[in-house]
């Protein structure tokens, strides 16, 4: 009985175990249940709240697009203002076209984010880097939720103009800007951003000026300049020189050839006494762009010495070509364009007439031969002056006005045609016997000008308040006596009558005006001649001219040309004149002729210099830092560039061997030894040895200026040019970036 107990009692535990496990897994299979549904209903409440967080933070980022979508149209318009404040005004600072942009750009976008009662914005170095006022509602104004638009708590709208030490860059900084945007369903987010603007890239200067250096064998800031005494000097390529007074000096003896498409001279061609120079273009006609071809003795006194110049060129000249030197032959192909007639190349009365605004061929020298068998065309839009001295002794400057003569081409002994008649030089009491003109300094005579004297027999031609004006010679103690004439036309229209007219003498004979001014002529026109065959198609003068003097007929003269009906130059001409005038000024400033963006017909005297305010710059704090050495050397083994070597001095340097590759200096280049490629230099190029061979080389110089591009510390000298290491973009949206981006941190 009790074995049947024990039994029963088992099998009932046994039973109550089974149930509370079944219990116990239905607990645990609840709670995994309950586990499990409130993690699904938290991930999708998390979900839900990310989605409509996510849709809120893209509505704040949003209108942070709408506001910079504003700013960029405010950057279209300074940009575009800018840009044409550049064209109407470049010249008149010393900034580059580039930092005078920039400036103007960005004062552009500060003025639109100042307060209203500040006035214009006004660009200040002092404040470069510090932190100005703006006012949050130019930036509300920008967004269709403008209380949206705030700035972060505690601050207000500022704004910071930036420059980058090394680079030289401008950019504008807007800080405290905080976008705080709440949706309709009560979802907020918030972005704190700085916005930076920099300044697009015009091509101001652009890559057009890089890309033409490598066509030059020399650009330099100074003279290109020969040494006297040297012979056989050969210079092939393209040539710039720009010294205002003497761009290209060619000393005494000295002989060269030029093979050259194209010569630019901020100042004149120069010849000394003795050289023979010849200039040509490297495989045809060149063109050449002068302010004044000049043969001068140079200080040498020896009146034996021949000189020669060969012009096989279209020569443009802004100014004269001014024989001086004795025994000299000057030989004219291609075409010869002095283009200037005054200042601007227009005929309103109030444009400056000067001898410097007036292009003429002028033959002072001795013995003079000017052969022009080989010119294609000759137009002279000016005329002849008579340099004018004022009297030693007498304090103030020089008198501005030269005096006018009615020629083209002028002989130096034609001047006597201008003269004022010793019949009206008189005595203070009046009486004209034995007065003459010159009279020296000290005697007491004076002009009869009135009624019955100059004005009588010339009024017609003649200022009428100051009929004459007086030229002094303090070497010789002589005072001269000129007429000064109302006009243009009316020198013209003199000089006409004079040649065909008679004078007599003192002692009553009468003398052939024409025969006189041949007889004297032949001291200075050789009997080569100049003997120039006139047409109107292909010569315009704007003055007469005599020429053929060695005719048995006499001289005839060729008449002025260059005028209408109206007595007015032809408009054409002088618009052709003008597009010259601008193309040299464009040369001048960048070796192209789109340089000239203000379309103006002179360089301005406080244009920068080609070298070394346009194109390198030696004193570029990233250059400087970088480059420490006070000259560096690349060789084919750096630039892979055969048998080339790329050398920066920073200074002086003499080429004293045979070197081909690109020379970089920052000083003078003596060239002493042949030189193939380029030389670049802030001072004087001259070449002081007999012999000496210069040739261009565009397919080394281009490798050379890409390797240039390649490194970062040489790539720093070269400024404002496309296409080196300094890209910067011209995109405006490119140039609108954010800064210091903190998402929802309020």
């Amino acid at each position: 009985m009790i074995r049947l107990l024990n039994n029963n009692m088992v099998n009932r535990k046994r039973e109550g175990s089974t149930l509370v496990s079944v219990v116990i897994g239905v607990l645990f299979l609840a709670a995994i249940g309950i586990i499990v549904l409130t993690a699904a209903n938290s991930y999708m409440i998390s979900v839900n709240v990310d989605y409509n967080s996510s849709n809120n933070f893209y509505e704040a980022e949003q209108i942070l697009e709408e506001v910079k979508t504003g700013l960029l149209e405010y950057a279209g318009d300074a940009s575009e203002e800018a840009y044409k404040y550049i064209l109407e005004n470049y010249g008149k600072d010393k900034d580059s076209k580039r930092e005078a942009f920039s400036k103007k750009y960005l004062s552009l976008l500060a003025d639109k984010l100042q307060p209203d009662m500040s006035g214009s914005f006004v660009w200040d170095d002092s404040k470069i880097g510090n932190a100005q006022d703006g006012d949050i509602k130019k930036l509300k104004a920008l967004s269709p939720v403008p209380d949206a638009v705030t700035t972060v708590k505690a601050t207000n709208l500022a704004f910071v103009i930036k420059k980058d030490e090394k680079t030289g860059e401008y950019s504008l900084v807007i800080r405290n800007m905080l976008i705080d945007f709440t949706n309709e369903i009560d979802y907020r987010s918030t972005i704190q951003t700085d916005i930076c603007l920099t300044v697009p890239d015009h091509s101001l200067e652009g890559n057009s000026t890089f890309d033409e250096m490598k066509d030059y064998i020399s650009i330099s800031d100074d003279t290109l300049g020969v040494n006297n005494g040297l012979v056989g000097i050969g210079i092939t390529g393209k040539i710039y020189g720009g010294n205002t007074e003497q761009g290209i000096l060619l000393g005494q003896k000295s002989k060269v050839d030029f093979k050259s498409p194209l010569i630019i001279s901020r100042g004149d061609m120069e010849v000394h006494n003795g050289a023979e120079i010849s200039v040509t273009g490297e495989t045809g006609v060149g063109d050449l762009y002068l302010k004044n071809i000049h043969l001068t003795p140079g200080g040498s006194t020896d009146s034996t010495l021949k000189t020669m110049l060969n012009l096989n060129e279209n020569a443009y000249i802004a100014n004269d070509l001014n024989i001086e030197t004795n025994n000299s032959t000057v030989t004219v192909g291609g075409k010869y364009y002095g283009y200037s007639y005054n200042e601007t190349n227009k005929s309103d009365a109030s444009a400056v007439v000067n001898s410097d605004y007036s292009s003429a061929i002028l033959i002072n020298g001795k013995n003079t031969t000017l052969q022009t068998d080989d010119l294609h065309s000759l137009i002279l839009a000016g005329r002849a002056f008579v340099s004018r001295q004022k009297q030693q002794g007498v304090s103030g400057p020089k008198p501005v006005s030269d005096i006018r003569m009615g020629e083209s081409i002028a002989v130096k002994s034609n001047q006597l045609a201008y003269l004022v008649p010793d019949e009206f030089i008189v005595t203070a009491s009046g009486n004209s016997d034995d007065c003459h003109n010159p009279v020296f300094k000290d005697e007491m005579a004076e002009v009869h000008v009135d009624e019955a004297g100059l004005k009588n027999k010339f009024g017609q031609y003649l200022n009428a308040a100051t009929p004459y004006e007086a030229n002094y010679n303090n070497t010789l103690g002589y005072v001269f006596y000129y007429l000064k004439f109302k006009d243009d036309i009316s020198a013209n229209k003199y000089f006409e009558a004079y040649y065909n007219g008679t004078e007599v003498d003192e002692d009553g004979n009468t003398i052939i005006n024409q025969e006189e001014l041949q007889k004297k002529a032949k001291v200075y026109i050789s009997d080569q001649d100049l003997n120039i065959k006139f047409d109107q198609m292909l010569y315009l003068v704007a003055g007469n001219v005599m020429n053929n003097y060695y005719n048995a007929n006499g001289a005839p003269l060729q008449k002025a040309t260059y005028f209408g009906d109206n007595q007015q130059p032809e408009s054409r001409l002088l618009e052709e004149g003008q597009r010259i005038g601008q193309k040299y000024v464009g040369y001048q400033m960048g070796l192209t002729p789109s340089k000239n963006t203000a379309g103006n017909m002179r360089l301005s005297p406080t244009a920068p210099r080609l070298v070394s305010e346009t194109i390198v710059n030696f004193q570029d704090p990233e250059f400087k830092n970088k480059v420490t050495e006070a000259e560096t050397v690349k060789t084919e083994a750096d630039t892979g560039v055969s048998g080339a070597v790329l050398r920066i001095c920073k200074g002086d340097y003499t080429v004293s061997s045979e070197m081909k590759g690109l020379l970089v200096a920052d000083g003078d280049v003596t060239v002493s030894a042949d030189f193939t490629g380029l030389i670049l230099a802030t001072g004087k190029v001259s070449v002081a040895n007999t012999g000496i061979k210069m040739q261009s080389d565009m397919v080394t110089v281009g490798k050379l200026f890409d390797y240039i591009r390649t490194d970062e510390a040489l790539s720093s000298l070269f400024r404002d040019l496309n296409g080196t290491l300094k890209k910067r973009p011209s995109d405006l949206a490119e140039c609108i970036s954010y800064q210091n981006w903190v998402k929802n941190s309020y």
